[in-house]
């Protein structure tokens, strides 16, 4: 009896430990969705996925790797998690956005929030 209480409680003590990281989980696997929609490309893949803020003003941060026609082109993107602006990539990657508007937005919102490369 005393194992099976210690049993359930370990089990409840893991459940809430595993359960407090699934937001950040969630805000990736939706940074990716949306970008692969701007970007048209379903089988675009990321690296350097970071979250940066919290978990109702933050924002994921990236590069997205796509095929342009023969070529592998890769672009930082930004997706917002409260959806007040964006989602942005990179100039080249089929937004009309400039690379100095990206950058500006790429400094202030993912490098300026604790991004790190």
């Amino acid at each position: 009896m005393r194992q099976t209480l210690n049993l359930l409680i370990l089990c409840a003590l893991l459940s809430a430990c595993s359960g407090s990281g699934d937001w950040r989980a969630d805000a990736v696997a939706a940074a990716e969705a949306k970008m692969r929609g701007l970007i048209n490309d379903s089988s675009a893949t990321f690296s350097h996925v970071q979250l940066t803020g919290d978990a109702s003003t933050g924002q994921t941060c990236g590069v997205v790797i796509a095929k342009r026609g023969a070529f592998t082109k890769e672009a930082r993107f930004i997706v917002y998690i409260d959806n007040t602006a964006g989602p942005f990539v990179e100039p080249g990657m089929g937004q009309s956005m400039s690379q100095a508007d990206f950058d500006w937005a790429w400094k202030n919102d993912c490098v300026n929030e604790g991004y790190r490369a």
